[in-house]
């Protein structure tokens, strides 16, 4: 069977060398928008064998797991007696980040819906062989860039006439570890390279003249790239021997779920 030739593995990734932003979103409903600059890996593995070997099936992918996915948002009445609000999808659930329904590892499903070919995961088609010159480079591709959306109104239950409590403060942290990886038509996988990688927004919010939310400061924009990328598996205690685990939820699935909602009578909560 080819093998994979390890001192011909490349990834390389490339951001934009911006930061992430935060802008107001006309709606409905008002709020607003938190984006983060793209991410590119471009990655690429070299096959070695006999001329005509079959490599029908060798796949080349990108697992990537979110470990920590903080978001979370406070808000306050216009006085005191209005109350505040702590509104929070915050969790440090360990997801797959792929498309929701995949019951596959890579981060582009072949099966739901992800890009394939060199532009995504790429699965090497049926009937390929190596060439005379006894290889074949395989490319992958992996793109990313995650946003977020919070409201700018949160309509308080604990305050008599349900008043409206404003966005005052927004923190998102998204943390990830990016895998390339390859599998063998047998189904073994080979953890090639990996990297680590972040999204940062924190803002602060208040009202204007005319009563609407708008931008006040921003306290950290980041995104945060390790540089540069290692070999192998990263043997992180966070997610070690779980790197393959299809059982794993997936990232948009939690992050959408239902959130965590603390009010106040007061502004103790904004």
């Amino acid at each position: 069977m080819a093998t994979i030739d390890t001192g011909n593995v490349t990834l390389n990734v490339r951001v934009p060398g911006t930061e992430p932003t935060v802008t107001p979103y006309p709606g409905p409903p008002i709020g607003f928008s938190f984006n983060s600059p793209t991410i590119d890996a471009n990655a690429s593995m070299r096959l070695r064998g006999a001329a005509g070997e079959s490599v029908a099936n060798w796949t080349l992918g990108f697992i990537q797991l979110k470990y920590i996915g903080t978001n979370h948002a406070r808000y306050r009445g216009a006085t005191t007696a209005q109350g505040s609000a702590l509104v929070s999808y915050s969790n440090k659930i360990l997801c797959r980040d792929t498309d929701i329904g995949s019951v596959e590892i890579w981060y582009d499903s072949l099966n739901a819906g992800g890009t394939v070919g060199p532009d995504g995961t790429n699965k090497v088609a049926a009937g390929t062989v190596l060439p005379p010159t006894k290889f074949l480079d395989v490319r992958a591709h992996l793109f990313d860039q995650p946003s977020r959306w919070w409201p700018s109104i949160h309509t308080n239950t604990l305050v008599a006439g349900h008043p409206d409590n404003f966005l005052h403060y927004a923190v998102v942290e998204l943390l990830f570890c990016t895998m390339l990886v390859a599998q063998d038509p047998a189904g073994k996988y080979y953890m090639l390279k990996h990297f680590y990688w972040n999204v940062i927004w924190e803002h602060t919010f208040k009202r204007d003249g005319a009563g609407s939310v708008v931008l006040d400061r921003a306290i950290r924009l980041q995104q945060n790239v390790q540089h540069p990328v290692h070999s192998g598996n990263p043997w992180d205690t966070k997610f070690f021997r779980r790197e393959y685990d299809t059982f794993l939820p997936i990232s948009n699935t939690v992050s959408r779920a239902a959130p965590l909602i603390k009010e106040a009578t007061d502004w103790s909560h904004g």
